[in-house]
């Protein structure tokens, strides 16, 4: 039509403008709803809060892990436990502790880390298959940790007297800084782990060196050791303790 002309470079300047602005604001909702969070909130709850397909929830999540990166700051987003949540860098750990006068610090026994690992990676598994693995009683170390929300009762299994089975907990994801169970690193194959093992050799009772009845003699590559049969059950309490802190992986598990 004469004397009618359209800008089109304004326009497409508008329309530029208009879609980073609504960038910038879903952004900024979706890091509103991680922030905001206690513990670590689902993808299905950011996306049907937000009003946007989970696709996009991971997108924009992506981009604002690269926009933290680029202007230097000390948090990231991580997926951990199923859900988002906001963790700060390691190398800030110490500072949050001294502001805070306390180290978040969780200090397991060894027995405690070998009981976790078993039941990480055989679960659900009961008591007695822990106990047939570990070789001791095991009934200490499963309430501590089933009393500082690392692992979990998962139900009964279906072998005579019905024995409680035990998975792992959310925070134990969420401790560790994984994802999910799978997350957990390969086990090496079991003809490495027999190459490893030391080899034993059992002296019947009255060879060699007399032994009180409660003892018995086993030779460990040619050392000879003597173990007591009638152990006191493994609590873990009585073990030096294996300090874990929380920066332990590859963020720090603290508040927001």
């Amino acid at each position: 039509m004469k004397g009618f002309t359209i800008d089109t470079n304004a326009k497409n300047q508008e329309m530029i403008a208009a879609q980073g602005f609504e960038l910038a604001h879903q952004k900024g909702i979706v890091e509103a709803l991680i922030f905001a969070a206690y513990e670590p909130i689902q993808i299905g709850q950011l996306a049907e809060t937000a009003n946007l397909t989970e696709s996009s929830i991971e997108k924009l999540i992506d981009e604002l892990n690269d926009d933290y990166a680029t202007t230097g700051r000390s948090f990231r987003i991580e997926n951990v436990g199923g859900g988002f949540k906001m963790f700060t860098l390691p190398e800030y750990h110490h500072f949050i502790n001294r502001a805070n006068h306390r180290e978040k610090r969780l200090s397991l026994t060894r027995a405690s880390l070998e009981t976790l690992a078993i039941v990480g990676y055989k679960q659900p598994v009961t008591k007695a298959e822990i106990e047939r693995i570990r070789g001791v009683d095991c009934d200490g170390v499963l309430r501590n940790l089933t009393a500082r929300g690392l692992i979990r009762i998962d139900g009964r299994s279906s072998a005579p007297g019905k024995p409680l089975l035990y998975s792992t907990a959310e925070y134990f994801l969420e401790f560790f800084g994984l994802s999910s169970i799978d997350d957990l690193p390969p086990l090496p194959p079991l003809e490495q782990l027999k190459e490893s093992l030391p080899k034993l050799k059992l002296t019947k009772r009255g060879e060699g060196e007399q032994e009180s009845d409660l003892f018995e003699q086993v030779s460990v590559d040619g050392n000879d050791l003597i173990t007591n049969q009638d152990a006191a059950p493994d609590s873990g309490l009585n073990e030096e303790p294996v300090e874990i802190g929380s920066d332990s992986g590859p963020y720090s598990v603290g508040d927001n």
